[in-house]
């Protein structure tokens, strides 16, 4: 049984917290060259039925918050979202929405472009590069939800390797990869293996830039510099618009939680006491306050858990709406977490916004829900990287 101790503002303790490991870290701000760091990554979870229970200690606290305004897009969906965070960190010269300041000279909109052969065959061998590792990251799936984005028809690699095949023949020598190519290209592997959110949001840039942009950058060599011949790279099979919406959906079903169908528990090997700091924000669409008991269990890919039977207490105000609670627990070691669930019972109702998580040994992640909770069913995320957690608890 865990203890229950009151803080700052009139919430206490809840009883009998567990803990237990599951997988890899989770919260990671995604962030790339066109992503800021207000967009959070959300993946697919399963549910638990039963846990094993081993003693926490929770402290919580509760402070009320002003509705916050919403994002453009935020309301269609996480990929809507994205789009909107990447056009503002365009200039206005760029893109209307842009609110990116020119501060060096390099940033300025080109007024004049002189394409040439050379420079443009070492572009298209940096993005053979790049899109060979995209292609190679998906297939392996080092995170199961990575399959998702397997044969999607936006693939460019052997559309590069026709052109420039065809470039050869024309006599050009085909240059190796570029110094950044290999660097990215690097970076990119790296990232997929650990922070799966951003790399999401660099394949969606990567590939749905190529469709717009990318696009007009082949015709404008074309007309320049290949007496408009269109390459391979710019055709695809198939409706482009149709294939960018399956992605579309698909980007945004991995970034919902998801219920668990059920969960088989591991037995749990005794673990050190570790510190962990939980805030929960209530969405100021929620219902005005809820009485439902609230569960709550994260863990890591290495079968470590942190389980809490109970967190909310209705005398004490928690999870009101538009409200933010804090909650201080001790339980067992966990390094990175991966997946995290919350289970509601009860008839008021309750929508998070965001779980955030914070310990001294493990990365920071935050889970996005904006969502009510489903009665009775395990609800919310998992990204762990290991394919036998990841199964027994689907």
């Amino acid at each position: 049984m865990a203890s229950l101790t009151p803080t700052s503002k009139t919430l206490f303790l809840f009883h009998r917290p567990h803990l237990k490991f599951s997988s890899p870290c989770l919260e990671t701000f995604l962030q790339s060259s066109f992503v800021s760091k207000r967009v959070s990554f959300h993946f697919k979870v399963p549910v638990f039925d039963r846990m094993p229970l081993k003693t926490a200690t929770v402290v919580s606290a509760t402070t009320a918050e002003k509705p916050k305004k919403r994002y453009p897009g935020e309301a269609k969906g996480f990929v809507e979202e994205m789009r909107f965070v990447a056009m503002k960190l365009h200039t206005r010269e760029q893109a209307k929405e842009g609110e990116k300041e020119v501060k060096e000279k390099e940033e300025e909109a080109v007024r004049k472009w002189e394409p040439s052969i050379d420079g443009y065959l070492k572009f298209l061998v940096d993005s053979k590069l790049v899109y060979d590792t995209l292609e190679g990251i998906v297939e392996k799936a080092v995170f199961p939800f990575y399959a998702e984005f397997r044969n999607t028809g936006l693939e460019r690699s052997e559309k590069l390797a026709k052109d420039l095949e065809w470039f050869k023949e024309q006599g050009y020598t085909i240059p190796e990869p570029s110094s950044p190519g290999a660097t990215y290209s690097q970076i990119l592997q790296e990232m997929s293996e650990k922070d799966p959110q951003a790399f999401i949001c660099h394949f969606y840039n990567i590939y749905f830039a190529h469709s717009a942009g990318g696009r007009m950058i082949g015709r404008k060599v074309a007309e320049q510099l290949l007496e408009k011949k269109e390459l391979e790279f710019y055709k695809w099979d198939g409706d482009l618009s149709q294939l960018l919406q399956n992605v579309r959906d698909k980007l945004n079903e991995v970034a919902e939680p998801h219920a668990l169908k059920s969960f088989n528990p591991k037995n749990i090997q005794a673990a050190n006491s570790c510190p962990y700091t939980l805030v929960i924000k209530t969405s100021c669409s929620s219902t005005t306050y809820t009485r439902d008991k609230i569960s709550l269990a994260f863990g890591d890919s290495y079968g470590n858990e942190v389980y809490i039977k109970r967190l909310d207490d209705p005398s004490s105000g928690t999870f009101e709406r538009c409200s933010t609670d804090t909650f201080q627990i001790n339980g067992p070691c966990v390094y990175d977490i991966c997946y995290l669930y919350m289970l509601r019972t009860g008839y008021d109702g309750w929508k998070p916004e965001s779980v955030k998580i914070y310990a001294p040994y493990t990365k920071t992640v935050k889970f996005n829900y904006n969502k009510f909770l489903p009665n009775g069913v395990w609800f919310g995320f998992n990204v762990c990287v290991h394919a036998s957690l990841s199964t027994a608890i689907m």
